[in-house]
């Protein structure tokens, strides 16, 4: 007989997804933040100022949340659909993390974003990422 042991803890149950993708998008907003305190300590120029640019805390705030209810779905959705969730899941979080990496370059240089501000919001998405996956396919312990 052979037995198979994986290295993380799959969520089980939906309260446990939920509370696994609540950790996530809790850890990443500290991080996010965190990131957003640092760049305003090192006075970093990132080209746009006011209420409406990516770097304010409203658009960092809602993207977070939104992406860790996308997360939780995704996620549920390959569990009951697929064989082996945790790993289609890591691959479609690597896919969106690649696509939403091309507004970066494609459209913020138009918008004043600088370069310094470019590499700021490819901070701003791992430091979102990779918290979210973590959690939710239970890579960290809750």
């Amino acid at each position: 007989m052979q037995f198979t042991t994986t290295r993380t803890a799959a969520p089980t149950t939906a309260s446990d997804l939920a509370r696994r993708a609540t950790f996530g998008v809790v850890t990443a907003l500290v991080l996010a933040f965190a990131v957003r305190l640092l760049v305003g300590v090192l006075d970093v120029n990132l080209g746009v100022a006011g209420p409406t640019t990516p770097f304010a805390a409203a658009p960092i705030l809602g993207s977070t949340v939104v992406a860790g209810i996308g997360a939780a779905v995704v996620y549920a959705a390959l569990a009951r659909f697929t064989a082996r969730p945790t790993r289609n899941f890591v691959a479609a979080a690597a896919v969106v993390f690649a696509v939403m990496l091309v507004p970066v370059f494609a459209f913020t240089p138009s918008l004043g974003v600088t370069a310094a501000g470019q590499a700021v919001l490819v901070v701003l998405h791992a430091v979102v990422a990779a918290p979210l996956v973590a959690f939710v396919v239970g890579a960290v312990r809750v």
